[in-house]
């Protein structure tokens, strides 16, 4: 993952070392807007405008830059752009982009699913539960994904709709939530269940419990420690790339996972995967009509089909879709119909590529790249 230097005493005296090896280098020959670059910290990036780098913005928000943090953004100058003559230069600044971890996302390999089918150990290596805090008790609800080392995605609603449960930490490898047993053997190796507690929380601040329809049902937590990755541990790939981003969504077939409410209505003790096919958004709009419900472009429809679903106990988890050798997030599950698997009736997804850029701020957010 990128190399990040946090703002404190440690992270800035660095960044000055950093400064004065650059200032003290050969001037670099400027660069065109759109090309490949790399910031002072050695993270790979875009020179563009500074408008169009969300980092930029947001790191620019601050009425009190310091000495340091404004010496950093004239280091990441990369070069200028001239629309017109008669108009001073458009000054490029390096914006460090995110990348996926090495070897993200690795494809899901089971045959072709015909009904809610059980997980096997290593099936989807970044699919969490989250566990809260309600009383004394401490219970799982919703779903997540691990997107990176320190960093999980969930629905909003998942914390903003819960003001009095607190969420304690994001479990992975829980193969049977009532089992005592927190290892198991599978194909002569040892798996575990591993905990690791949520240090911070932060839903998008457009997401508001009062609307209906749920847009910005998003949210990213931080963990206390980074996972250890393993083949039974690893975060799914984010579509970053431009040809990810043009796929087709109608048509297609996509894999949601989770622990939710099966056609008993009971929490599933194992996890458990379907494969379901995306719609026109009108096909949720028609149907959620009588509950005032609006879809934008920022959410999918997906799901319909006869007792096939993800179901409430699901919320926050993983919309997935694998092109290649790899599995992307495509969706984070917000809402459906309270009957689960109701024929006509699909579920409502936050399409994950248009909160990229909020992603990428805030995983950025407080630190020099």
């Amino acid at each position: 993952m990128e190399q990040l230097v946090r703002f404190s005493v440690t992270g800035l005296i660095l960044l000055l070392l950093v400064l004065s090896s650059v200032r003290c280098d050969t001037v670099p020959a400027l660069l065109n807007n759109g090309d490949p670059c790399v910031t002072p910290i050695g993270t790979e990036g875009i020179c563009q405008p500074v408008r169009q780098c969300p980092y930029i913005v947001d790191f620019r928000k601050s009425s009190n830059l310091t000495y340091v943090e404004n010496d950093y953004l004239e280091s990441l100058k990369c070069g200028e752009m001239v629309k017109s003559p008669k108009l001073p230069p458009i000054p490029l600044l390096c914006c460090p982009k995110h990348k996926n971890e090495e070897n993200c996302g690795p494809q899901f390999l089971a045959t072709r699913i015909i009904g809610g089918e059980e997980a096997d150990p290593g099936d989807f290596p970044w699919a969490g539960l989250l566990f809260y805090q309600i009383r004394n008790r401490t219970v799982p609800n919703c779903g997540g994904t691990l997107i990176t080392k320190n960093h999980v995605i969930t629905a909003a609603h998942c914390v903003v709709d819960r003001p009095k449960w607190i969420l304690k930490f994001v479990r992975f490898n829980d193969f049977n939530i009532t089992s005592t047993e927190n290892c198991i053997e599978f194909n002569n190796k040892t798996v575990c269940r591993d905990d690791y507690e949520v240090e911070k929380i932060v839903p998008h601040p457009e997401y508001n419990m009062k609307q209906r329809s749920r847009p910005n049902d998003i949210c990213l937590l931080w963990l206390a420690r980074e996972v250890v990755i393993t083949e039974f541990l690893v975060p799914i790939c984010l579509p970053l790339s431009s040809e990810l981003q043009a796929l087709p969504v109608v048509g297609e077939e996509f894999v949601v996972a989770g622990w939710g409410a099966t056609e008993t209505r009971l929490m599933s003790e194992v996890l458990l995967y379907v494969e379901l096919p995306a719609l026109e958004n009108d096909a949720c709009n028609t149907v959620y009509a009588v509950a005032n419900v609006t879809l934008s472009d920022k959410q999918l429809c997906v799901g319909g089909v006869k007792d096939l679903d993800s179901c409430r106990g699901d919320s926050g988890g993983p919309l997935m879709r694998q092109e290649g050798l790899h599995t992307y997030l495509a969706g984070v599950v917000s809402f459906g119909a309270t009957k689960c698997g109701s024929e006509n009736l699909p579920g409502v997804y936050t399409n994950v590529v248009k909160y990229l850029d909020w992603i990428e701020t805030q995983i950025f957010a407080g630190q020099f790249v």
